[in-house]
């Protein structure tokens, strides 16, 4: 596999590469909405950066695009693409990960933290937010100008029977801890917590509510989870290689403008795709640059329940 790896502004970065060099878009990025407070989440990316996308992929080249499912953020992301010049006339592909759950505040637990009596709203919420087990991929095209249709068909015969079942829906959990260190050296280092790994030391419950409700410690006391890849929304490599078994073949580069830590290129490498990523922080850059170490003789045989012999025909 041929990579391309930069540290830097994509708006900047993407100006690096020929125009109409790439493939395929495919991208899990910020989705506007502060994720765990981090300040590459704080805003959606800038129109700029999908114009300048549209500039080096290919006529008829697909993008997908990570969205949360969040009504306003989509209706941004999409409109931002289409202004950008994608045609954005097609279904999205739903990731389903089945660990969602809603989270509402506990009204009584908000008053007596005022130092009030709230027994009477005991079993009241507030701002309640369904929190659904899904994240969409929002599919796009680069007009084909001359091209015919026929030239990017999909290559949905390329997936395995119990995934074409299931389309657009593509059933996959969110990867383990082992997955997402893989490659990585050095030490162990405490994750930012969240809802899914918040563990009370004192009573040894699992807060899943983004409340203290499941807890009832007056002042819990979280366990931090450890990993040596510590970016937050790592995404499974069966997701991204799902993706771009769809959108290309072997030998086509594949671009990820927001690359975090790399999943998007070891999916790429698994399939014998070449890849181009662009990342500002240089914690997940050197993270990326780890997992890419890994040969891809020993990606084929971690996930040798992900890809067949045939090399580019996936299995789970």
């Amino acid at each position: 596999m041929n990579k391309i790896l930069l540290n830097g502004d994509s708006k900047i970065e993407l100006k690096l590469l020929k125009e109409g060099s790439i493939d395929l878009l495919a991208t899990d990025p910020p989705y506007g909405i502060s994720f765990m407070g981090k300040d590459w989440d704080k805003v959606l990316p800038d129109v700029d950066i999908w114009k300048e996308c549209y500039r080096v992929l290919k006529p008829g080249s697909f993008i997908a695009v990570m969205s949360s499912p969040r009504s306003d953020v989509l209706y941004r992301m999409i409109k931002d693409l289409e202004d950008a010049g994608f045609d954005m006339s097609f279904s999205p592909i739903l990731w389903t990960y089945h660990t969602g759950f809603p989270k509402a505040s506990d009204t009584s637990k908000m008053i007596e933290k005022r130092g009030l009596d709230g027994t009477k709203y005991e079993g009241s919420k507030l701002g309640f937010q369904p929190k659904p087990a899904v994240e969409h991929i929002i599919i796009g095209m680069k007009p084909h100008g001359q091209k015919s249709y026929i030239d990017n068909v999909l290559n949905f015969e390329e997936l395995p029977d119990n995934v074409k079942r299931t389309y657009p829906f593509l059933q996959t959990p969110k990867p383990s801890k082992k997955e997402k260190d893989l490659g990585m050296t050095g030490e162990e280092k405490e994750r930012a917590i969240t809802n899914q790994n918040k563990k009370c030391l004192k009573c040894d419950k699992w807060e899943l509510s983004g409340t203290n409700e499941s807890c009832g410690c007056d002042k819990p006391d979280y366990k931090h989870a450890k990993s040596k890849n510590n970016h937050p929304t790592t995404k499974p490599v069966k997701l991204m290689s799902y993706i771009i078994t769809l959108f290309t073949r072997e030998g086509d580069w594949v671009l990820d403008p927001f690359m975090g830590s790399g999943t998007t290129g070891v999916a790429s490498k698994l399939l014998d795709r070449n890849f181009v990523g662009i990342e500002m922080t240089p914690e997940y850059i050197d993270i990326a640059e780890q997992r890419l170490s890994v040969s891809r003789q020993d990606l084929v045989k971690y996930f040798k329940g992900v890809i067949k012999e045939e090399q580019t025909k996936l299995d789970i």
